[in-house]
């Protein structure tokens, strides 16, 4: 048999647990995180690829120095090498041997009828001595112009003149070949044969002009004019050196050359 009031209690339970339930389930939802906004979420993104990415540079620049670094190793090892090369002494000359003379040639004794029946004698075997060649030291450009040099510190001005000439010949693109040149010059000033002076002089103008002897050159170039009378041609050349080589010594040495002649 239906019964409403039992109905409806049944339902007022139900309608009475709801009511308390739904504040719980609210209460439950606020517990978890709210969703992320969507611009963070991308930003945060873009960062982390961001990081990668720098963190992916950071690391191909590390494989770059590390390269680098075995290349200069290897660079050092070859300059060694060739270093170790250019040192290594000429090998000396083979020696051919030498021919026996007559007295060390054994005559083979004549055949007789005991040497039929009789082994003859071994041969006896000379030794050849072989004397080694003197191996001379290998030339070297700074000891031959350092001879030179102090050949002309002595006054041996023919001995140094020659040293310096065979110098050049050999060694005309040297470091020290404008040098070589001026003292050329120096000697022939001081023996006082300006117009070979000036010559030599004028060679290291020409062609050593960036190198550091040509303005002194170009200064003697005025004083030997000086000396031969011809104070014209010393001042075209003293105002070159003072033109050319400014803030220089042999500016200061032109000038006051320059200051005597007009005193002259």
């Amino acid at each position: 048999m239906y019964r409403p009031c039992a109905h409806r209690g049944w339902t007022g339970v139900l309608a009475a647990f709801l009511l308390i339930a739904l504040p719980a389930c609210t209460s439950f939802k606020g517990m978890f995180h709210p969703e992320e906004d969507p611009k963070m979420a991308a930003l945060q993104r873009e960062m982390r690829q961001m990081t990668n990415a720098n963190a992916a540079t950071q690391k191909t620049i590390e494989d770059i120095f590390g390269r680098l670094d075995v290349l200069e190793t290897r660079f050092d090892n070859l300059d060694e090498t060739v270093e170790g090369l250019s040192n290594r002494p000429e090998p000396a000359p083979t020696v051919p041997d030498k021919e026996p003379s007559s007295s060390e040639i054994v005559q083979k004794p004549q055949a007789t009828e005991k040497a039929v029946t009789e082994p003859a004698p071994k041969k006896p075997t000379s030794k050849v001595v072989i004397k080694k060649a003197a191996v001379s030291p290998k030339r070297s450009p700074e000891r031959e112009y350092e001879k030179a040099l102090a050949a002309y510190t002595q006054h041996r001005y023919d001995e140094a003149l020659a040293l310096l000439k065979g110098f050049l010949q050999d060694y005309p693109e040297h470091h020290l070949a404008d040098n070589a040149q001026y003292w050329v010059g120096e000697i022939y000033y001081d023996i006082e044969n300006y117009p070979n002076a000036i010559l030599a002089f004028k060679e290291v103008v020409t062609h050593y002009g960036d190198e550091n002897k040509a303005p002194d050159a170009l200064l003697k170039i005025g004083y030997a004019y000086v000396a031969l009378d011809d104070p014209n041609n010393a001042r075209i050349f003293l105002r070159r050196v003072i033109k050319n080589y400014p803030f220089s010594k042999a500016e200061t040495k032109a000038r006051a050359k320059l200051k005597e002649l007009e005193n002259l």
